[in-house]
């Protein structure tokens, strides 16, 4: 891998506790209803609710699984099936959906649904890849049916732009009026990668059509003096749905080498963070462009924005979502890690992993949010548990079809995975 620093027992060691605080996440978060929490405090007094986050849960199924075997064991693998299927059965007998798409955001407490996209394709399969992963990973019979049942519930083509648009693309989601969101999802990256083989995947009259690939679009430019795909946008797009997929070996159809993308938006990331150092104080210690949170008037408080090279960018940086950059860009990581964990002017590492920060305002995150930490969950276990993530997902039967369906190409053998 590029950049890869040469692995210590203390660089292991660091990156297992890491890995145990994002895994806590889901272990503290999950509420009686079987759904995560979006959002929690990263330091001082926990919410006792709030919303509940479909892509969270999804994630949760994974880290719930995992946390359940080795080198973790944070829960009995008996404790993992029980609220797995609590989760599972939440989103199959509990949940408004629309042909088996889910809500966004639903209140913890009282049920109701929140958010622009009322129902949201990309929060639903999350949901239905976490429910099958952790289904596959357990070996669970119970879970294999509900999870299933889950997935096969959704009727992608129901989900794609009308066919007088020549572009058959996955919606958004829809809005609470019942009406189809205007944005499709049509730029090919590790946000919409994964969806799509899923969807591809479906049994036949609910498939994606495989055409849909040739309308997925790159958006070509540059950041800080690299040239990649959709180099306007933030971290959070790039690493999230490849640690699924292993497209160091599955190349997309399309020819776009998404694995080395990745590594090479890490990097840009990182200098574009550098780049400001002048401007803004935190870039000189700290990188990480991601949607997430900010700081807000008051600066006590705090705004989601989707921080992105090609703005805004106010002088945060979001430390934990560079974790998910491990797999490609080690070296960058450690970076931004050991700098926080050295850091004396704030207390950075909460209960859940390290907090964002931005020295400008002398701000440090109150939160910790459940998809950065699903995402750190994702890509540590691949680095430093030889792929397992990627490769279970691998044998999942839809993700099969929806690989060969599209066509990609596995041209060489696995590259040799180097864990910390």
């Amino acid at each position: 891998m590029p950049g890869m620093a040469t692995s210590t027992t203390r660089d292991r060691g660091l990156l297992l506790r890491l890995q145990s605080q994002a895994l806590q996440y889901f272990l503290d978060n999950q509420t009686p209803s079987g759904l995560v929490l979006d959002r929690q405090r990263n330091h001082g007094k926990r919410h006792a609710r709030g919303l509940c986050s479909i892509a969270a849960t999804g994630m949760g199924c994974i880290a719930l699984a995992l946390a359940s075997e080795e080198p973790y064991r944070l829960l009995s693998p008996y404790e993992a099936i029980c609220r797995i299927r609590a989760a599972l059965q939440a989103a199959l007998h509990t949940l408004p959906h629309q042909n088996g798409i889910l809500p966004h955001f639903v209140d913890s407490h009282t049920g109701q649904v929140y958010g622009i996209d009322h129902f949201s394709t990309v929060e639903t399969a999350w949901m239905a890849a976490g429910a099958l992963w952790a289904a596959t990973f357990l070996r669970d019979s119970g879970l294999e049916l509900l999870a299933r049942q889950l997935a096969e519930r959704i009727d992608w083509y129901y989900w794609t732009a009308p066919e007088e648009s020549e572009r058959p693309l996955l919606r958004h989601g829809q809005a609470r009026d019942g009406q189809f969101l205007r944005s499709s999802w049509d730029r090919l990256n590790g946000e919409t990668v994964f969806m799509y083989v899923l969807a591809t995947g479906a049994a036949e009259g609910r498939a994606v059509p495989v055409a849909a690939w040739s309308h997925l679009r790159s958006f070509h430019g540059t950041a800080a003096g690299l040239h990649f795909n959709n180099s306007d946008l933030g971290l959070f797009v790039f690493q999230y749905g490849l640690d699924l997929l292993d497209l160091r070996v599955w190349l997309a159809p399309n020819g776009v080498d998404l694995a080395a993308e990745s590594g090479i938006a890490a990097e840009a990331n990182y200098r574009v963070c550098r780049a400001l150092a002048d401007t803004f104080t935190t870039y000189r210690d700290y990188w990480g462009l991601s949607a997430g949170d900010g700081p807000a008037e008051p600066p006590a408080h705090l705004a989601y924005r989707c921080y992105a090279p090609g703005g805004p960018i106010d002088g945060t940086a979001h430390i934990t979502a560079t974790l998910a950059s491990i797999g490609c860009r080690p070296d960058l990581v450690w970076e931004n890690i050991d700098h926080a964990g050295h850091e004396r002017r704030w207390q950075l590492l909460g209960r859940y992993g390290f907090s964002n920060v931005n020295a400008d305002y002398d701000w440090v995150g109150s939160d910790m949010v459940g998809i950065d930490a699903g995402a750190a969950v994702l890509a540590l276990d691949n680095y430093l548990n030889d792929n397992r993530v990627r490769h279970i997902f691998h044998t999942i039967p839809c993700v099969q079809r929806g690989l060969e369906r599209s066509g990609f190409q596995t041209p060489l053998p696995p590259p040799p995975v180097r864990a910390a």
